[in-house]
């Protein structure tokens, strides 16, 4: 009996279920107006966490390992100084459970091993459902939607025309546009020549959940995700087809005659949609422009130049606070700012360690980095650290290139 446990407690990992059970969670909240999705995320990290626990993967071997759990430990520690700032532990707590528990799947990434690509399954089969269903509910935006979604803040008012604008889905076009971004990169992980640890249904899976996140990632309509997603596209294409050469080149040649017989075909059915998405990417210089008072105002009044603010001091929930001042767009320097040199400086140590160790085997890395990298560009402008159903897949692909198993078939 107990080896039999034994055996379903190892096959059946909480962590490789998570964004499955996350994407039903927000799901829910058109059905139930009492469901707090933030809450029940919540409650599955620690589920997480105490699977790791159980199952002894939550252990300091490398030094990419000591740097994660000390990053950990200074920002929890961190409570300290914002309470001394004068903020409530509310803040602290909200931006704990967004922030830095998502940062168990450090761990999860860094012991999955070829369960990976179960992992990297169920993340995409969870982005098709919120993206699929976004796009109904975009085309057709029936008024109970409308209603939620302006209930939920995502829109400014509740009519057709309005939730037309960009698709939400159930968790915003902000999130949706990262999530569906990293979800490009989780089909390019099966995109490899069959025989070479995937299926030919491997390939076909991961080249439409490639293809169907890129069309989401686009009727999000952010201006980061825009350019990340066409980024990605490029990297994708060039690392597998010319670089590496993972893939044959005549399917490089069918790709491209697909986009540009896609591309006419909306021009000539629906000009004025190629004109919206262009104007947003065009005005991605005068965004930046907009938000540098913004960051050049919360560096300025730093609690602590070393230190930083603490743990959700720049975040939404200090707004009102006296003497707060929020970032509202602007990841990379609302982490500055809450941590100080100290904790951005062992930030960007983790980075370059676990980068330098995927560009050591980028053959089979190639997709965590881009995650990485789409993390940090959209961090740049938006608060994709700092929102829980973004930061999960980000701390995975951390653990992901920081793995010390030879390459795997996986």
């Amino acid at each position: 009996m107990g080896t039999a446990v034994g055996t379903v407690i190892r096959n059946n990992r909480i962590s490789v279920y998570y964004y499955a059970a996350v994407a039903l969670g927000y799901i829910s909240t058109l059905l139930f107006s009492g469901m707090r999705p933030g809450v029940f995320a919540t409650a599955l990290l620690l589920l997480v966490l105490g699977e790791l626990l159980l199952k002894k993967e939550v252990a300091l071997r490398t030094l990419p390992d000591a740097a994660v759990v000390l990053f950990f430990a200074y920002q929890s520690l961190s409570v300290i100084w914002l309470l001394a700032g004068g903020y409530p532990f509310s803040v602290f707590i909200t931006e704990f459970c967004a922030s830095v528990l998502p940062m168990v799947f450090y761990f999860v990434g860094r012991s999955l091993g070829q369960d990976a690509a179960k992992w990297y399954r169920w993340y995409l089969i969870a982005m098709l459902a919120l993206g699929i269903l976004g796009a109904l509910l975009y085309a057709f935006a029936p008024q109970f939607y409308n209603d939620w979604s302006y209930a939920w803040g995502y829109i400014s008012k509740a009519d057709a025309a309005t939730t037309r604008v960009r698709m939400h889905s159930v968790v915003g076009s902000t999130s949706l546009s990262f999530i569906m971004v990293a979800g490009m990169l989780a089909g390019a992980f099966f995109l490899k020549r069959e025989g070479e640890g995937r299926s030919r249904k491997d390939l076909f899976f991961g080249i439409a959940g490639l293809a169907l996140c890129l069309l989401f990632a686009i009727m999000a309509n952010q201006r980061s995700g825009l350019v990340a997603a066409a980024l990605v596209l490029v990297y994708i294409n060039v690392l597998l087809f010319f670089v590496l050469r993972l893939l044959p080149r005549k399917y490089f040649w069918i790709e491209l005659g697909v986009l540009a017989a896609f591309f006419v075909l909306i021009c000539a059915l629906r000009f004025d949609f190629v004109l919206k998405y262009w104007y947003r990417i065009i005005s991605l210089p005068t965004a930046v422009s907009q938000r540098s008072e913004q960051w050049v105002a919360a560096v300025n009044n730093m609690y602590s130049t070393w230190l930083g603010n603490g743990l959700g001091a720049n975040g939404h929930k200090a707004l009102g606070i006296e003497d707060a001042h929020v970032i509202a767009d602007g990841g990379l320097i609302k982490l500055y700012c809450e941590n100080g040199v100290v904790g951005f400086s062992l930030w960007i140590f983790i980075l370059v360690l676990a980068c330098r160790r995927g560009f050591k085997r980028i053959a089979e890395r190639y997709a965590e980095l881009g995650i990485v990298a789409v993390a940090i560009l959209q961090s740049i402008g938006s608060n994709m650290l700092a929102f829980q159903l973004c930061t999960p897949i980000f701390w995975f692909a951390i653990g992901r290139l920081c793995e010390e198993r030879t390459p795997d078939a996986e």
